[in-house]
């Protein structure tokens, strides 16, 4: 089983529930987001004028960017696809923000170290969903096995490109 993290942007209605979950569960500093909602539009989409959103998060990739150029090897990948990051090991070069395709890498200026989202591993391990999924009130965040989120939500590029799914 691989897990990953999918969000159905078409159903999305940017309320950012999804970040403040995730901020009150990791009690993340003020400006850090592991998962972030920004508006696209308004623009023309099937004859009419609307809104669309993007939501960044980590894609925990098939071949990580930023475990590959961390100097310390803090940054590791579970046997189920999760990408972590050892505070223990972290020394704060802040590499890993520059090693990540997708830009989603946090830097917390406080703890002097890199963050990013963990898929709220502790909750999946005890059967919950990640908290973003938990709070979304339009059903749009997906999460669990790669291969049961892609059949139920169809072609998603970033999967695609990020984990190697060949859908």
């Amino acid at each position: 089983m691989e897990y990953t993290l999918a969000v159905n942007t078409a159903d999305c209605i940017g309320c950012d529930a999804c970040e403040v979950a995730c901020k009150q569960e990791h009690g993340l500093s003020v400006g850090l987001s592991w998962i972030k909602v920004s508006t696209r539009g308004p623009r023309e989409i099937e004859g009419r004028q609307q809104l669309r959103y993007d939501v960044a998060h980590c894609l925990h990739c098939v071949n990580p960017g930023c475990r590959e150029v961390c100097p310390v090897d803090a940054i590791t990948k579970r046997e189920d696809g999760i990408v972590l990051i050892d505070e223990e090991l972290c020394t704060g070069c802040m590499a890993c923000l520059d090693g990540c395709p997708l830009g989603v890498m946090q830097f917390d200026q406080e703890k002097a170290l890199a963050e990013k989202c963990d898929l709220c591993f502790s909750r999946l391990d005890r059967g919950m969903n990640p908290a973003c999924v938990a709070a979304c009130p339009a059903r749009c965040i997906h999460s669990g096995d790669l291969a049961e989120v892609v059949a139920g939500n169809g072609r998603n590029e970033l999967l695609e490109k990020y984990k190697k799914t060949g859908a």
